[in-house]
């Protein structure tokens, strides 16, 4: 990349569903300007949670109203960060994954959001949308996607970065190799359960204090890890398989104290993960935490136990806020869209090339 400053706008929702976040990230300097996350309200929540089992008017209905939000909060976001129109290159929105099966018998992916609206208020910036369905074309599961965006910050150093989000995921920067992979549930789990408990009222346990007031049952944790630690990465992973009807299965009588066991659960698989995947090939002794996850101070903890020799801190050690890399990662990754080069990682999807990701919406 020349010197020339180029900045992108990176939207992102996750699968936890609990709000959109932006973030405008200098690609050139590498470093973020400035983000915000946008809070949903507990019913837009729980309708984008259960949108997997909506008739195709409703599941339309709700892309163009999360498209609608897109624009507008967007054009909130540029507006209290005083970011002029004509200093953004790109914009791109990763979208509201509704359903993602990779392994189906037809390989397939669905996110939400129509782009079109920001389109039309961003009028003269190229908007990108629809990044996974090209990684599938080419034979991969299409996800992760970061690890691109992770060689380009961390490329030649030896790091592991976790997400953790509604799912787990992982990206490893060992020297000239970068890999990754869906390791497994991030918050899904104790976010299901919460919800359940509390009837749809909460939606996730607040710094993991539910977790922190019981001992978790280890040995069912140890018992119910098996049924993850097993499949070879790279792996993609669909939400909704670990959540509410996890939780429902095998906790039937669900009680608070099973939070413990379920954040407990969530760490181990993790650090099982983390052991047979990487550490047993790579010496890789640095782990990096960024999503939603990294605020729940159980989870961080039951990971520092369950990891010994490996040193964890936050990605904002390194100048990237925890909460904005995945939005400043689909900032970067439309840049290279627009631009023509691959923004997939083969290594981390087990796609048969590297592809180009998104299209492309000019106006």
């Amino acid at each position: 990349m020349n010197k020339k400053t180029v900045r992108a706008l990176g939207l992102m929702s996750g699968t936890s569903a609990d709000g959109l976040t932006l973030c405008f990230f200098d690609i050139s300097a590498k470093k973020t300007v400035c983000f915000k996350n946008y809070p949903y309200n507990v019913k837009l929540q729980n309708k984008i949670l259960n949108a997997k089992k909506m008739a195709a008017p409703e599941l339309s209905e709700l892309n163009f109203e999360l498209g609608r939000l897109y624009a507008e909060t967007a054009l909130k976001f540029v507006k209290e960060f005083n970011i002029r129109k004509k200093d953004i290159a790109v914009i791109g929105s990763h979208g509201q994954t509704v359903w993602h099966g990779p392994r189906a018998k037809v390989p397939n992916t669905l996110q939400i959001g129509e782009a079109s609206f920001l389109a039309e208020v961003f009028k003269g910036i190229p908007v990108v949308y629809n990044f996974r369905t090209a990684d599938i074309a080419a034979g991969g599961s299409g996800a992760p996607l970061v690890p691109v965006f992770d060689k380009y910050l961390f490329g030649g150093k030896k790091a592991m970065l976790l997400n953790i989000g509604g799912i787990s995921n992982i990206t490893v920067c060992a020297g000239k190799k970068i890999y990754g992979f869906d390791i497994g549930p991030g918050n899904s789990l104790s976010d299901a359960a919460v919800n359940i408990l509390s009837r749809g009222k909460k939606t996730y346990d607040k710094d993991g204090k539910i977790a922190a007031s019981f001992k978790p049952d280890v040995k069912k944790a140890e018992e119910l890890c098996r049924i993850f630690i097993g499949s070879k990465p790279p792996v993609s992973l669909e939400r909704s398989l670990l959540a509410e009807d996890f939780v429902n299965k095998h906790f039937p009588n669900l009680e608070r104290k099973d939070v413990s066991t379920l954040n407990y659960l969530t760490a181990l698989i993790i650090a099982k993960s983390v052991k047979k995947f990487i550490l047993n090939k790579d010496d890789v002794k640095k782990l990096y935490l960024c999503g939603g996850g990294v605020y729940n101070k159980t989870l961080a903890a039951n990971l520092s136990v369950l990891l010994p020799g490996v040193k964890i801190g936050s990605t904002a050690e390194i100048g990237l806020h925890p909460l904005a890399k995945e939005a400043a990662a689909f900032g970067y990754l439309a840049w290279l869209a627009l631009n023509g080069k691959p923004g997939s990682c083969p290594a981390a999807t087990g796609a048969k090339r590297a592809a180009v990701l998104g299209c492309v919406i000019k106006q």
